[in-house]
């Protein structure tokens, strides 16, 4: 069975090579960037060895739709995107990339004349407004979308293009919608910024997190495990969960920074402006139909970020060029 996965060099996609990989499969990736340093840093050294590379732009839609012909691929975890600051910065490149993107994968699903089973592909929570747009409590799987990016509004789109591929041509999808993913290989996005926290901590170096308030954090192999096993379900339809982590309030995760590297005790600080994004996710549904899936609690990811960041840095491997 060939699974193609897009975007794989970056952040889950890594984490995802990583669970495949151990599964005993040889995943095909489609990626716009030669450079897989997060690749060989979560699912080792010699990954380039284990997968099919193939260099490739997402908008380039011949491509992909050629590219799953070749490969026989038979699931899509579709993670190529921007995030938010350079959808802010170029909005009509993130749109490009972004939802012509997702669009191109699932016209490659269509024209595959069946060979596709199931497209698994990132949403996110940016789908939702603020929390003071919604009833108190964690935001319900179903909650109306009131994007505040376009980031959130391309994520939108993308789940619109899902139900209606369902809906025309019964192209099977699910997507995932987490907010603050982290751990090893975060360094892209607004809310990588806990990551770099403790990146930061581990280097002896100052940081700054740039928003405060409370938000949901979701450690990255939690969610890479939900993209793997969302592959192998039997669900129909074009679904849409939110995944849950640990819904925190910075000053709490500075703490718990500190507590796994006491070092880095005063070198930590925020902005105390809340993100205009959720701040808990209700994944009821999700536990419902893929589940159980307990989340990492957050010092135990905090723990094992740190870990691995320390590691690294002790084998000369930490990469730091998305510090300040």
């Amino acid at each position: 069975m060939s699974t193609l996965v897009t975007g794989a060099f970056g952040c889950i996609g890594s984490w995802v090579l990583r669970g495949l990989l151990a599964a005993g499969e040889r995943p095909v990736v489609f990626d716009a960037s030669d450079d897989p340093w997060r690749a060989r840093m979560i699912a080792g050294p010699d990954v380039m060895e284990r997968i099919v590379f193939v260099h490739g732009d997402i908008a380039d839609r011949d491509r992909v739709v050629s590219l799953v012909r070749e490969q026989a691929i038979r699931k899509i975890i579709h993670l190529a995107a921007w995030q938010i600051p350079l959808c802010r910065q170029d909005p009509s490149r993130g749109a490009l990339i972004n939802v012509v993107g997702t669009a191109n994968v699932f016209e490659a699903a269509r024209a595959s004349d069946g060979q596709v089973e199931r497209v698994v592909y990132a949403s996110s929570a940016a789908v939702f407004g603020p929390p003071e747009l919604y009833p108190p409590g964690p935001i319900k799987n179903d909650a109306p979308p009131r994007p505040a990016t376009h980031y959130g509004v391309y994520k939108v789109a993308n789940q619109e293009t899902a139900r209606v591929y369902w809906d025309e041509h019964k192209i099977a999808s699910i997507g995932f919608r987490p907010l603050s993913v982290y751990g090893p290989g975060r360094d892209v996005g607004l809310t990588a910024d806990p990551t770099l926290a403790m990146k930061a901590a581990v280097l002896g170096k100052p940081f700054r997190i740039r928003w405060g308030g409370r938000t949901d954090l979701i450690y990255v192999e939690d969610v890479a495990r939900a993209f793997i096993k969302a592959t192998r379900s039997p669900l129909g339809g074009a679904r849409v969960y939110n995944l849950h982590g640990v819904s925190a309030a910075i000053p709490d995760l500075v703490r718990t920074i500190e507590d796994a590297c006491p070092a880095a005790r005063g070198l930590l600080t925020h902005v105390e402006q809340p993100i205009p994004f959720p701040d808990a996710l209700d994944d009821s549904l999700y536990q419902k139909e893929l589940g159980p899936a307990r989340p990492t609690d957050l010092p135990e990811g905090v723990r094992r970020t740190v870990a691995e960041f320390a590691r690294l840095q002790r084998e000369g491997r930490l990469d730091a060029r998305e510090l300040p």
